[in-house]
């Protein structure tokens, strides 16, 4: 989100742009199964998602309307922050016990793949099951196998199915058979670059990619609900024109929007007791200090 600095006059004095940290917390269905409900690689996951390949001839289904789902969502809060990653993962952490997820029967921690991520994993929910979510890392094989010159279905249908350490042999045998650049830092887009990046970033998350795994035991496998979540928050504070303080006022925006769109009472308490509410009842304490 975009910052100013606060106390300079009328006007955007000293414009930034902030990284905001968004975590949903969400309590979802639980069925797991003997056998893995849904095999298939979904056909929405079989070519990129900017990608033109969708000439089908059939239309393509929606992978949310597909036999063996996965679990549906039932109730939902999240929280947003400018703070550092370290702080973040403590609020997390809190807003988590608070909630009684470190209880719940089937726990799950899912994420787009950034270090920083895995880093509060270990660090407060080391019980919770660690998921790559699966649509990063599908966009990542696609990039690879498209830096060959290759479609990327097989990859990802082998990662969907389990098979990642057949698609880290296959990606290594590739780049060991290209010619590095001669600067490497220069020419990033080139495809010695892109695959070797793209194997790193498997070889990191591999033992998170347990799809089928996942799918048995009833859990999610993608990172879509905060993906939407973030849109929906940064329809209020992301804009052209829109600047925050970059103190507690540009904070307390982020956690207003996070208490609009959860499922809790958060919103509805904020109003009734925030400071000069004309409409809220004053406390019995307000009342016997006004009293005396």
């Amino acid at each position: 989100m975009q910052t100013r600095k606060p106390e300079h006059g009328p006007g955007v004095h000293d414009a930034a742009w902030r990284e905001t940290k968004t975590a949903i917390l969400l309590r979802m269905t639980l069925q797991p199964s003997a056998t893995d409900p849904h095999p298939d690689l979904p056909i929405c996951f079989a070519h990129p998602l900017d990608s033109d390949s969708e000439k089908l001839t059939t239309p393509e289904p929606n992978c949310l309307e597909l036999p063996g789902r996965g679990p549906e969502i039932i109730y939902r809060t999240g929280l947003a922050t400018l703070s550092n990653s370290e702080e973040f993962g403590y609020q997390l952490a809190a807003a988590a016990d608070n909630r009684g997820f470190f209880t719940a029967q089937a726990q799950a921690y899912i994420c787009d793949g950034q270090s920083y991520n895995w880093t509060i994993h270990r660090r407060h929910f080391a019980s919770f099951v660690p998921i790559l979510d699966f649509v990063h890392a599908a966009e990542h094989v696609h990039q690879a196998a498209h830096a060959l010159g290759e479609d990327g279905e097989r990859w990802v249908t082998c990662c969907w199915q389990g098979q990642v350490s057949q698609v880290l042999t296959e990606m290594t045998e590739c780049l060991n058979r290209l010619t590095p650049p001669p600067d490497p830092s220069v020419e990033q887009e080139h495809p010695w670059c892109v695959l070797h990046r793209e194997l790193g970033y498997l070889k990191n998350n591999q033992e998170r990619m347990d799809y089928p795994r996942y799918r048995c035991e009833g859990l999610p496998l993608t990172s879509s609900p905060i993906e939407s979540w973030v849109k929906q928050l940064n329809q209020r504070v992301k804009g052209s024109e829109k600047f925050w303080n970059d103190d507690e006022n540009g904070e307390s925006i982020l956690h207003l929007r996070n208490a609009w769109l959860g499922d809790d009472e958060a919103l509805q308490k904020h109003l009734a007791n925030r400071p000069g509410q004309p409409y809220g009842r004053p406390s019995n304490r307000t009342q016997s200090c006004k009293a005396a």
